[in-house]
């Protein structure tokens, strides 16, 4: 559903030029992972842009704390985006007002490479921010009963890609098909039940690399344009991945998505989306036992719609909150507390990480040795007894 806010604001002098029933002047930054090697992540804040009347920020994901406005000035944020890797980084700095939509937090723990952090920036002052501007709209059942668990309101919002426009039309349209990131056992059987149909068949990845990359947003967006148009243009699209079903289903494009529902893994992120889409296991897809003609594919189904139109609204609705008003981020944001004091929690939290991660580290090299040692003796023992 959508979810409507209001802020009680002091009524501003009669001299204002603007309205009372908003917030800022129009300043908008999108969430961006600079540092990414999934192309999704690139889509997600293209998405963001798209709905966004205009973009004046880009905001690194992993830095928002430290992130700087021009003059402290206002910046509505939405924040769509995978959350996150350094989740000691956290609250965003003053000058953000969020809009707490199409999220997904990980937990992985440093077993991933990631941080022993789970619950603690949720506490305290981290926890506070999120409760200052719920209910949180997440993009997944995972993400929904993780901020449930610790007394987070929250609703399920979809994934902000559903918003994607179409891209533009193509000479080439609808003599190809684009087979993207799938297993090579998958791809090899795709192959043969393209092989005499007459279509193009293009691989296409979202596999990236820009950790050492200084290419603009705007040229990365230019990419991620270049891709959609040849999703926008494909007879049908066959993938694992679901920031490439998502976008097509946006664009109205045929697509099939190759996804164990089973895998908990896939199922914790998939499962809002399962009935919208039309998917196939991987043991059916390698013994052909599905039914779907990749020449006359199936049209979309329009199940996900009205989630689609229910982003877009309450987006709207976001940025006619935030249009054209001069006052400053004292005056509007939701939090109680003090720059300051959001630095002092967080500098508390860096250092229960930093104090937590080496202990973990340690214990993880024990058990480490400790394999090896086991692994030696049974080499050994195997040596020995075939002599």
């Amino acid at each position: 559903g959508v979810f409507f806010f209001f802020l009680m604001i002091r009524r501003p002098p009669r001299s204002t030029l603007f309205p009372y029933t908003t917030l800022f002047r129009s300043k908008y930054g999108v969430i961006v992972h600079k540092t990414t090697m999934n192309m999704g992540d690139d889509i997600q804040s293209y998405a963001a842009a798209k709905i966004l009347p205009h973009v004046d920020y880009y905001l690194a994901r992993e830095n928002l704390d430290s992130f700087k406005s021009k003059n402290n000035e206002p910046v509505g944020v939405l924040m769509n985006a995978w959350w996150m890797w350094e989740k000691w980084n956290w609250p965003p700095a003053e000058c953000i007002y969020p809009y707490m939509i199409s999220m997904h937090i990980n937990n992985y723990g440093i077993r991933r490479k990631s941080s022993p952090i789970q619950t603690e920036w949720l506490q305290g002052i981290g926890g506070e921010y999120f409760k200052a501007y719920e209910p949180i709209g997440c993009r997944d059942e995972t993400t929904i009963n993780f901020l449930k668990e610790n007394n987070i309101k929250t609703y399920f919002s979809g994934c902000l890609t559903l918003t994607l426009p179409k891209q533009k039309i193509t000479s080439d349209t609808g003599t190809y098909v684009c087979l993207v990131d799938l297993k090579p056992e998958l791809e090899k059987k795709a192959r043969e039940y393209l092989e005499n149909t007459g279509l193009e068949i293009r691989t296409i990845t979202h596999n990236c690399d820009y950790r050492k990359s200084d290419i603009s947003m705007e040229e990365r967006f230019k990419i991620v344009e270049e891709i959609l148009t040849q999703y926008q243009n494909a007879k049908v699209v066959i993938t694992r991945r679901l920031h490439v079903t998502l976008p097509c289903l946006a664009m109205g494009v045929p697509v099939v998505s190759i996804v164990n529902l089973d895998d908990a893994g896939n199922y914790t992120r998939w499962a809002p989306y399962s009935d919208w889409v039309n998917y196939i296991s991987e043991k059916d897809f390698m013994s052909h036992t599905f039914d779907y003609d990749f020449m006359n594919p199936k049209t979309n189904k329009m199940d996900y719609l009205e989630t689609r139109n229910s982003l877009i609204k309450s987006v709207n609705i976001f940025i006619d909150k935030t249009n054209n008003c001069e006052l400053p981020i004292e005056k509007i944001k939701k939090t109680h507390y003090t720059e300051i004091e959001a630095r002092k929690w967080q500098n508390e939290l860096m250092h229960w990480t930093l104090d937590t991660w080496l202990h973990k580290n340690r214990g993880l090299l024990e058990e480490r040795n400790k394999f090896k040692k086991g692994r030696d003796e049974l080499i050994k023992r195997a040596s020995e007894m075939n002599v």
